[in-house]
């Protein structure tokens, strides 16, 4: 059986001499290979000067040798007694097929003499070689034991109860190496950079059957970005969990992770969503900026009814004051511009968030753990027995919270709060759907908003529309919306824009989003309520006043709104 230790090795002349490595630096690269223990294109690979595609390519021309990737491997790759998996994996060497008179191996180093040599000496004149990454020999070795074990319907560990264990402890600690690696750290720092820099929210890192890619959601929109080399991949999922704290070599269940950086000089919480698909792990990163401070109510753009009713309901002494709309609309930063405004040293504010995603001074802010059954409820029923003035709700997601948030309102407390509900009109009908009787929402019900985010049209590059609408159907529209605030007069007179696309907005003609809202206080609740067919200041009619204005566009208006709510 071969057991010989790697050797430091030998490096393609073509990363040699100008144009490459000199041969001064790569004297010191051989010397910290042989402290380190490692060869020398896993010591260049680490340092980022050759990445392992490249040693890969210039090994087989050089060589004549074919250049074969992991899709090119056997799933389950045939065995030998004489060969170890240890020795595979320590000399990164994968048999593709072995036969009586053909043995076909991929390796990542040919120039390897102590591994080559034993090849030779175990398969003589049959003996064809391939080159291929270290990363890809360390995936179709992997991917093969757990071929076999899922053939054999045991468990990895089951099936080898020895070396088993050593290749679920080589797994991780390829990982982690992967994780560390010199291409990997730089590719993160630099989309870490442009997602601050383009104002991201949500990072999408995504293997599809075509190879990785990168999406950043920007203004509500996922936009592409710099994917990382496919063979870089798995340390970059890696080099994420870890920072996120998460089990590394668990790639076949979902997992949550959290990590906090400091980036163009901010703290940014980031959180981490794992997922397997059919082509590998994906993962999401939504990234908080926990240095945001929250916004003042006249920074929201509120039409001046909308702020009045708002202002109105603030100044209660208690009751319950409800916003309404899908994730992603900006409950979170309306209502904390709310508690800005009305916090003052003589009242105590408590909210229950998941997650605290605007850090506010004066506030107690309470975040939940649903897996340690801390939920909204729980918190709810605790926070109570503190004794606030001013409660946030995060979320009323359940039966119970929603009991529990009616009874606080009923006892003396404001209570804001958020639902998942189409119209401000409908919260209502959604807190009787939980269980909470009729008459008491009634009794405790002081306001209901909705609202949706639009794009803004970018200040510096969107040009005047002069073709009344952009796409056909929102110049089919615009005559017959036009009706709906008269106050904006003809849409002849409208100062109409569009989006062109520039530096500043990633050539997307959108930089940054606005508010439409609609609210009703109790009195206009019963209104609606009582006659269907009641009118009111909808979304739609406070949209229409920033696309008359320039500040959007009605098409992107019927995006985020849909027509069906402009018949309602």
């Amino acid at each position: 059986m071969l057991s010989e230790p790697d050797q430091i090795g030998a490096v393609p002349k073509a990363l040699l001499g100008p144009g490459g490595i000199d041969h001064h630096d790569m004297r010191e690269i051989v010397a910290a290979a042989r402290q380190a223990g490692q060869p020398i294109r896993v010591m260049l690979d680490r340092l980022g000067l050759v990445q392992q595609s490249s040693w890969a390519a210039a090994c087989a021309s050089e060589t004549g040798m074919p250049l074969v990737a992991l899709a090119d491997m056997p799933v389950s790759l045939p065995t030998d007694p004489r060969l170890s998996d240890s020795y595979l994996q320590r000399n990164a060497i994968a048999p593709l097929e072995i036969g009586p008179n053909r043995a076909r191996f991929a390796v990542a180093d040919p120039y390897n003499d102590h591994a080559m040599t034993g090849l030779r000496m175990l398969f003589g004149q049959g003996l064809e070689l391939v080159v291929a990454t270290d990363r890809d020999i360390e995936a179709a070795l992997a991917r093969s034991v757990e071929a076999k074990a899922a053939a054999s319907g045991e468990a990895m560990a089951d099936d080898l109860p020895a070396s088993g264990a050593e290749i679920f402890d080589f797994d991780a600690e390829r990982l982690r190496e992967l994780a560390n690696n010199a291409p990997t750290v730089q590719f993160l720092n630099r989309l870490f950079a442009t997602a601050v820099k383009a104002r991201a929210t949500d990072i999408h890192v995504e293997m599809l059957g075509s190879g990785p890619q990168i999406r950043l959601r920007i203004d509500g929109e996922l936009v592409s970005a710099e994917a990382p080399d496919e063979a870089i991949y798995q340390g970059v999922v890696s080099r994420l969990k870890i920072l996120a704290e998460m089990d590394i070599s668990e790639r076949r269940l979902p997992q949550d992770g959290r990590i906090r950086q400091k980036l163009a000089g901010r703290e940014v919480d980031m959180r981490v969503a794992s997922t397997p698909t059919v082509h590998g792990e994906s993962l999401v990163l939504r990234l908080l900026d926990s240095s945001t401070a929250p916004r003042a109510m006249d920074e929201l753009e509120m039409p001046d009814g909308v702020l009045g009713t708002f202002k109105k309901a603030l100044r209660q002494p208690n009751g319950l004051i409800l916003i309404t709309g899908p994730t992603g609309s900006g409950k979170t930063t309306t209502l904390h511009a709310a508690l800005n405004a009305i916090k003052t040293p003589t009242r105590k504010i408590m909210t229950i968030e998941d997650p605290v995603e605007i850090q506010s001074e004066g506030l107690v802010q309470i975040e939940v753990n649903s897996e340690l059954g801390f939920t909204f409820a729980s918190a709810l029923r605790t926070i109570l027995r503190h004794n606030p003035n001013i409660l946030m709700v995060g979320e009323i997601r359940d039966g119970e919270t929603a009991e529990l948030a009616v009874r606080a309102a009923m006892t003396g407390h404001l209570v804001l709060s958020t639902l998942h509900t189409n119209r401000a009109v409908d919260a209502p009908l959604r807190m009787v759907d939980m269980g909470v009787p009729d008459y008491l929402l009634a009794s405790v019900l002081r306001m209901s908003a909705a609202q949706r985010l639009v794009r803004r049209l970018c200040p510096h590059c969107a040009a005047p529309d002069e073709t009344g609408g952009g796409s056909a159907r929102a110049k089919a529209l615009l005559g017959k919306i036009a009706t709906l605030d008269p106050e904006l007069g003809a849409p002849d007179t409208w100062h109409l824009h569009r989006p062109v696309g520039c530096e500043s907005c990633s050539n997307t003609g959108f930089r940054g989003r606005l508010a439409v809202y609609e609210a009703l206080d109790a009195a206009e609740l019963d209104r609606v309520r009582a006659d269907k067919k009641a009118s009111y200041r909808t979304m739609w009619v406070e949209g229409l006043r920033h696309v008359a204005e320039g500040r959007t566009t009605l098409e992107e208006l019927i995006n985020v709104l849909g027509l069906e709510r402009l018949r309602r």
